[in-house]
């Protein structure tokens, strides 16, 4: 009977010592997971900035490509679609591609750009027609005028866009543009002239003044000076009084239609407004 509590009293010390054993083997399991953990993030991280990982994945893609093009899918052939003014060669080039790479390995989308950079192109689309085909469909630019700036001249769109900077003696019929700011809002202006074929006929250039308005350059050296708004309204009063007083063919400097509902002319000194002159290259 006295050996009952010797042995409880001796449980009970075990009993005791067994929770910090169990809590200090827990906090070193804990310890290395941390640790493990950390040396895990930091492996992948140190592999990650010094260009390993995406190295090995370029390894992996490079044999996957090339593993497509000995199965066959190499280019053979490139289709090009909507091309008439764009360079043929330049797009070539542009797709920088040989015959016989592999074609699951053309960049579709730098190989775009790189054509959409070219000055007639303003759109492009690429296709892979497997096994070997490249198809190329492009969407050129409409030439609109030629804008005349800073001592250059260059072939432009509607939009702006310069289309062309060299030979463009084939372009010496569209509409001159002169001038900061011209090419944004020279669509707007053509347009209306074709409303108005006398004034249009007449006009040699359409120079932009300040970014506010324009002034139309006449072939006979008369400067017509347009306002900021109701071009239409201006342009009409304009074309009117060319048809009722040939007021193009007389000894006129310039037009200002500025001021609204009025047409002010001024006349070189001694000018005699009469008889009109004779037209400059022209026989009457």
């Amino acid at each position: 009977m006295r050996l009952i509590p010797a042995v409880f009293k001796k449980n009970s010390k075990r009993d005791a010592r067994r929770p910090h054993s169990r809590l200090r083997r827990n906090v070193t399991r804990a310890g290395l997971v941390v640790a493990a953990a950390g040396l895990s993030v930091a492996g992948n991280w140190y592999l990650a900035e010094t260009g390993w990982v995406q190295a090995r994945a370029n390894d992996v893609r490079d044999w996957a490509i090339e593993t497509t093009g000995d199965a066959g899918l190499r280019v053979a052939d490139v289709v090009v679609s909507g091309r008439n003014r764009a360079d043929a060669k330049e797009i070539l080039a542009a797709l920088d591609l040989e015959r016989g790479s592999p074609i699951l390995g053309v960049d579709i989308d730098e190989a775009r750009a790189r054509i959409e950079s070219m000055g007639w192109v303003q759109t492009a689309e690429i296709a892979r027609r497997l096994p070997d085909v490249i198809y190329v469909r492009v969407t050129e630019r409409e030439p609109l005028a030629l804008w005349q700036h800073n001592n250059r001249t260059v072939l432009i769109d509607r939009d702006g866009h310069t289309i062309q900077q060299s030979d463009l003696d084939s372009f010496a019929g569209f509409p001159l543009v002169v001038g900061e700011g011209a090419p944004a809002v020279a669509g707007e202006l053509i347009d209306l002239l074709r409303a108005y074929p006398a004034v249009a006929k007449a006009t040699e250039a359409a120079v932009r003044v300040s970014d506010r308005r324009w002034n139309l350059r006449l072939h006979s050296g008369i400067d017509v000076r347009l306002p900021e708004e109701k071009l239409a309204v201006a342009l009409e009063r304009l074309e009117e009084y060319q048809r009722e007083h040939d007021l193009f063919d007389r000894d006129v400097v310039a037009v200002d239609l500025r001021v609204p509902d009025r047409l002010i002319v001024r006349v070189s000194p001694g000018a005699n407004l009469a008889k009109p002159v004779k037209a400059k290259g022209k026989d009457t």
